[in-house]
């Protein structure tokens, strides 16, 4: 009877033993499913947001556009200047960072491109106000030139005649309309992140 009560005991210890091992290797099991959703769910959360800030880098230089054709209607100079208000004015090829606030303005070669966010729900790319807190979110705008394809006298384009340049477009060829590239980084998990959204605007109204 002493021998069976051991061989029971032993049986017992092993049992739990497995049973541990088991409720632990399912316990991992969740804990690794939840890991996996979580960050898939802040991925795509991030790459809604960078959406979002694409569209609107792309959105903002539609509307200096908008806003340049106000101008001419209303026969403005632009600035100390007495030529009329271009189209085009404020939109030079280029490199460009941006927010709803200030605007387009130039991107310097030692500049950054960082996106602040308020407690007002609002990204900008200055930092003067001290609650505003630096994202994990760059934005760059680069535009380059449409230019007429037709070197004639006339320079009447189509939809098949342009292309889009370097930079400016060659002497004696008309700008015709704006290639924009509104591109979003960011680094999530180590790894880097890009997003980018392009249009192409036209002097045509």
């Amino acid at each position: 009877m002493q021998g069976l009560k051991n061989n029971q005991s032993g049986q017992s210890l092993i049992e739990l033993i497995v049973s541990i091992a088991v409720i632990t290797i399912g316990l991992f099991s969740v804990w690794f499913l939840f890991l996996v959703n979580f960050n898939a769910e802040k991925e795509a959360e991030m790459r809604i947001v960078a959406a979002n800030l694409a569209r609107e880098g792309a959105e903002i230089v539609k509307n200096t556009r908008d806003s340049n054709w106000l101008r001419m209607a209303n026969n403005l100079t632009g600035g100390d200047s007495q030529d009329f208000w271009l189209w085009d004015r404020g939109l030079e090829s280029g490199s460009y960072i941006t927010d709803y606030v200030s605007g387009l303005s130039p991107l310097a070669d030692n500049g950054t491109a960082v996106l602040y966010y308020d407690d007002h729900g609002y990204y900008s790319v200055k930092s003067d106000d001290p609650d505003q807190v630096a994202t994990p979110f760059f934005r760059q705008i680069v535009l380059t030139s449409i230019c007429c394809a037709d070197s004639g006298e006339d320079q009447k384009c189509d939809d098949t005649e342009y292309f889009i340049a370097e930079a400016d477009c060659p002497n004696e060829t008309l700008r015709i309309g704006i290639h924009v590239s509104s591109r979003v980084t960011w680094t999530y998990s180590g790894q880097p992140r890009q997003l980018t959204v392009e249009d192409e605007l036209f002097n045509w109204r």
